[in-house]
């Protein structure tokens, strides 16, 4: 038995939460277990930011992606998933269409609509599955954190919500989402463009703000509009305030945020969780915080996988249907390789 399974059947025997994750475009995979002690510190933070958790580390494993072995008999205790009804497509059409007439009879600009995929857990092997996401997704946050009283979730999400390094301050505007063959049509360029002028207006009177873009990036099988966004942070900088400001961002809510967050609390007909949440990773020498998307939450007998889209005055309804089915093959497609 290596150092990590040692690591990871110590958390679970000793009720221990614990996070796995591999960052953007690194080559190493991070292992925190839950000892309250330590500068290393992995945040899960609710999409209404009601519910915040933390995992602290005073002595955090860090292994290669081909050290990564775990074996297959060694599973954390998971919940049962309750009842929970997912839309059809025609009921999800129907609210698609209710959002576009709130749009159109209001000033709200954007409203983002989630749904839930549910699909039977055929016993997967979830150490398995979380290096097959690093693997098929290395520019994202790959994630898996679980729990002691059996809350799981997984994911791969591309997008960072605010970064802190010294006093450099970076954060990205990602939305739009098209197939590489297709064009950008207007309602995604105008959809990217909320997204912008809301980090900057969050950001207004730091020093040093710019922003680049917005290019076409790639992220697994679809592609998304993306600005780079950085300032200066001074001493007096409030860092969870302005996560407040930005979070959520109209990328996972829309604009304006109380207006767009009441029509979704009133009318997705379940509540996110950690999804549109973000996750953070904090040592003493920086601060990273990430958008919770492409992601899973996995239960005893199944998996939620959560996926959505930013609706305008310009939206169809059968397009969007295809859009939230593109991206729930983040996950779905490591499950079947």
């Amino acid at each position: 038995m290596n150092d990590l399974e040692n690591k990871i059947i110590d958390a679970i025997q000793s009720q221990k939460a614990f996070a796995i994750f591999k960052k953007p475009d690194e080559h190493e995979i991070r292992i925190l277990t839950d000892d309250k002690s330590g500068e290393c510190r992995f945040l899960m933070n609710s999409f209404d930011s009601k519910t915040k958790v933390s995992i602290s580390d005073s002595n955090p494993l860090i292994v290669k992606p081909s050290e990564f072995k775990i074996s297959s008999g060694i599973c954390p205790g998971l919940q049962p998933s309750g009842l929970l009804r997912p839309l059809n497509q025609d009921q999800y059409r129907q609210l698609i269409l209710k959002t576009v007439e709130k749009i159109s009879q209001t000033d709200i600009r954007k409203i983002v609509i989630s749904r839930v995929k549910i699909i039977e857990n055929r016993k997967y092997k979830l150490f398995e599955l979380f290096l097959k996401l690093t693997e098929m997704y290395p520019s994202a946050l790959v994630y898996f954190w679980n729990d002691p009283k059996g809350e799981c979730w997984m994911g791969a999400t591309p997008e960072l919500l605010l970064s802190k390094n010294g006093i450099q301050l970076k954060t990205v505007s990602l939305a739009g989402t098209k197939k590489p063959e297709s064009e950008w049509t207007a309602k995604e360029i105008d959809e990217q463009q909320i997204v912008t002028d809301y980090i900057l207006e969050a950001m207004n009177g730091l020093s040093d703000l710019e922003s680049k873009g917005p290019e076409t990036v790639s992220a697994g099988k679809f592609q998304h509009l993306k600005s780079y966004i950085s300032a200066i942070a001074h001493d007096d900088l409030n860092l969870p305030k302005l996560l407040e400001k930005l979070h959520p961002t109209p990328a996972v809510c829309g604009l304006p945020k109380k207006e767009a967050f009441d029509f979704i609390v009133k009318n997705e007909g379940y509540k996110r969780g950690f999804y549109t949440g973000y996750i953070g990773l904090e040592n003493s020498d920086s601060s990273e915080y990430f958008v919770n998307l492409r992601c899973a939450q996995i239960f005893r007998d199944s998996l939620r996988i959560y996926v959505g889209g930013g609706i305008t005055a310009d939206s169809r309804p059968d397009r969007e249907w295809d859009e939230t089915e593109m991206k729930s093959g983040t996950v779905l497609n490591a499950l079947i390789s």
